[in-house]
């Protein structure tokens, strides 16, 4: 007999489709239930498609914040066909959602289901010392390292968030022509050996501002160095230059403005955005800092993480990361500044992080 596998839905859909991708296994046979909210519909919706077709018979939309009117609907609506299913076990997985829903929708089933049912729960823990892993409410690991085993897709990624990747068209008012102009954005792409080869020369010598793509080109090769050293028994992951992004609704929206990334890589499911700029003045890095936090989270989600590549020096660099953590208001900034010091071991600093911050190993 099934088990009722039951997920709270909140606005960053990704950790959702990781539990459901190891649960799913873990559990079967199951069937899936999503407790969401009015905003959260469009996020319900990306899952139902990426957790194998959820039928809208079973989605059940409540409050975010008021326990009541949380505890009525799950009563009234989640409830009954939680009774009808008939099931030997419940599983809540209450990563995804407000603490209201997670609270009072454990608090219902508990209340209404007989005590002949096994009910347990878990949660995505991001921040454990080996990786993310899920954990059930006695504290026990259902899955080590959530990223050990999902097939790394950029696209999966990007639409579970409500975006996509180029290739595409974007059409935009031009004030010099004084009319609408349509360019194309090309696909994810990689490097070539001779590219490659031209960032590692670079690095070790000066970069003229009008060649700052021979910086992505370094930062490129040494991240797929780095990678290749790290994954001889692992090679779950992909590496990309120039990815363009835009949002997948209101697409055709000039409004709609695409965003260009340097470098991404994707360790399982969790992304890295490589942001370069020669620069090494203090606003510039701070800039590329800004966007870089931003588009890496719209994309990647929460545990999306950024690092700028850049000139400035050495005794400079904890200074602006201080005022990025400053302006963001975020206890944990997902971002890493380095300067030009760490251009001559490039590949051994991102195996480092890799390694140390990520724990990708």
């Amino acid at each position: 007999m099934a088990t009722q596998l039951i997920f709270t839905v909140g606005t960053n859909p990704l950790p959702v489709w990781v539990a459901w991708y190891h649960l799913k296994d873990l559990l079967e046979p199951v069937t899936v239930r999503l407790v969401h909210t009015a905003r959260t519909q469009n996020e319900r919706d990306r899952l139902q498609h990426h957790c194998g077709g959820v039928p809208d018979g079973q989605t059940y939309q409540t409050s975010a914040g008021n326990p009541g009117t949380v505890r009525t609907d799950i009563s009234n609506n989640l409830v009954p066909d939680l009774i009808a299913a008939n099931p030997i076990q419940v599983h809540v997985h209450y990563t995804g959602g407000t603490k209201v829903m997670s609270v009072e929708t454990v608090a219902a089933i508990e209340e209404f289901l007989s005590p002949n049912i096994e009910m347990q729960t878990s949660y995505l823990d991001p921040r454990a010392n080996a990786g993310p892993i899920i954990v059930d409410w006695d504290g026990n690991t259902l899955s080590t390292d959530t990223r050990v085993g999902v097939n790394a897709d950029l696209g999966r990624i990007a639409d579970l968030n409500g975006f996509e990747l180029g290739p595409f068209q974007h059409t935009y008012w031009n004030r010099e022509v004084g009319q609408n102009v349509t360019v194309d954005r090309p696909g994810t792409s990689n490097l070539t050996e001779e590219q490659m080869e031209a960032g590692d020369r670079a690095l070790a010598a000066y970069i003229p501002e009008n060649q700052s793509y021979l910086l992505q080109y370094g930062a490129y090769a040494a991240l797929k160095a780095a990678l290749e050293r790290i994954c001889r028994a692992r090679c779950d992951y992909q590496l990309f230059h120039n990815v363009y992004v835009r949002r997948s609704d209101n697409a055709n929206n000039p409004r709609t403005r695409p965003f260009e990334l340097d470098v991404v890589v994707v360790l399982g499911y969790q992304i890295v955005v490589v942001s370069c700029t020669v620069s090494g003045e203090a606003a510039v890095v701070k800039e590329k800092g800004m966007e870089a936090i931003l588009r890496s989270k719209q994309l990647g989600g929460d545990e999306a993480r950024a690092i700028v590549l850049c000139s400035v020096g050495q005794n400079n660099q904890p200074y602006i990361e201080a005022e990025l953590q400053d302006e963001t208001g975020s206890s944990d900034l997902p971002l890493q500044i380095w300067g030009r010091d760490k251009w001559c071991q490039l590949s051994y600093e991102f195996e480092r992080y890799l390694r140390d911050n990520l724990h990708w190993r």
